[in-house]
């Protein structure tokens, strides 16, 4: 007899817990404080119900610390898409409460026993998890220099024409920035264009410390990676930032137990677009707009990379061309062969991580 599931909805202070029977139907919901001694109190509830399996809607966001504690208490705690718990919901025509959340993540995890393990990293593996957490403080550091630097770029278009004739008009907005170190700041002009000059010259010493710390983090990542082992590197044109997305995207690449899933769930495998085929294959499919966006831009970064720089791939995007595929759907192709070639490589450095545990972060 299939034993109760469970389903949790987090938020930033509460989270609520809903159980279900092995037919979907509701047996409680109770909400917790988002705190360790929340977590205590749900996995008594849990517990009191004989729960095995346990659904987290947004493991990897508000609902990170009581997924890490269910997985610490033994808990199956599997992470299920808000999509899924929102069909479970709209299906049955309910309200959108707290309560139906939780109670839906279970049903949705009833339904579909296959899905994923919970995204918080910490319970997989807390190398990991560091990793996440300084590429992270990467990518923020550089979303925030590159939204400055537009920034940058639309005042020096508003500076004076006596500051703008001493600039080239061509290159790099940061070249263009510091050539205004050498412009005098007592240079006669309007009083905006003082100003502006002023706060644009002292900027430059800010961008130069943003970039030397992006450049510290990247060195960091590089050092962690080493320290995991992953082989993702030698992979030509998957870089350190690139292998770090996807041993942190990816996680536990053992959730995937076929190399057509991971393709499905970044993007590469092609969806069925078909009908009248009966029991034949389907004759028709068409791109998978959805999937994981980052890690499909790492494989099509890596593509091009490849087409440039390796033989085989120029001879294989060549051969797809010539029977008869466009460039976009040869790129396809290829992709998802870089996809198979990617998590059969993750596969083989989790079975060698396993039996050779790297040393602590």
């Amino acid at each position: 007899m299939t034993s109760p599931v469970g389903g949790i909805d987090p938020h930033q202070d509460t989270f609520t817990v809903g159980v279900v029977d092995r037919h979907g139907v509701e047996i409680t919901h109770e909400a917790f404080a988002n705190t360790a001694a929340g977590y205590g109190e749900a996995i008594d509830l849990l517990d009191a119900h004989g729960v095995e399996r346990v659904g987290v809607e947004g493991s990897a966001k508000w609902g990170a610390h009581v997924a890490i504690a269910l997985a610490a208490a033994g808990f199956d705690a599997r992470e299920v898409p808000a999509s899924r718990s929102a069909a479970q919901r709209r299906s049955r025509r309910l309200d959108k409460t707290d309560a139906v959340d939780a109670v839906s993540s279970a049903r949705a995890l009833l339904a579909e026993p296959t899905l994923g393990p919970v995204q918080a990293l910490e319970a997989y593996d807390p190398l990991v998890a560091k990793i996440e957490a300084v590429l992270e403080h990467r990518r923020t550091l550089v979303a925030a220099r590159t939204l400055m630097l537009h920034h940058v770029a639309d005042q020096i278009a508003k500076l004076p024409a006596e500051i703008r004739d001493q600039l080239t008009a061509d290159g790099k907005i940061e070249g263009r920035l510091r050539r205004l170190e050498h412009i005098d700041p007592d240079i006669d002009t309007t009083p905006a264009g003082a100003y502006r000059l002023g706060w644009l010259q002292a900027f430059i010493d800010h961008d130069r410390a943003a970039r030397r710390e992006v450049r510290r983090l990247e060195r960091l990542i590089d050092e962690l990676l080493d320290q995991h082992g992953t082989t993702l590197r030698d992979e030509p044109g998957v870089g350190p930032i690139a292998a770090a997305t996807l041993v942190c995207e990816v996680g536990d690449p053992a959730r995937f137990d076929r190399e057509s899933k991971f393709a499905r769930w970044c993007g590469t495998g092609a969806v069925a677009l078909s009908s009248g085929e009966g029991n034949k294959d389907p004759v028709k499919h068409r791109l998978d707009f959805r999937g994981n966006r980052r890690i499909n831009s790492v494989l099509h970064i890596a593509s091009v990379t490849q087409q440039r720089t390796q033989p085989d791939a120029a001879a294989y995007l060549a051969r797809k061309t010539a029977e008869g595929k466009t460039r976009r759907e040869a790129r396809r192709a290829h992709k998802r062969q870089l996809a198979n070639r990617v998590i059969r490589r993750m596969w083989r450095d989790e079975k060698h991580r396993q039996q050779h545990p790297p040393l602590a972060a």
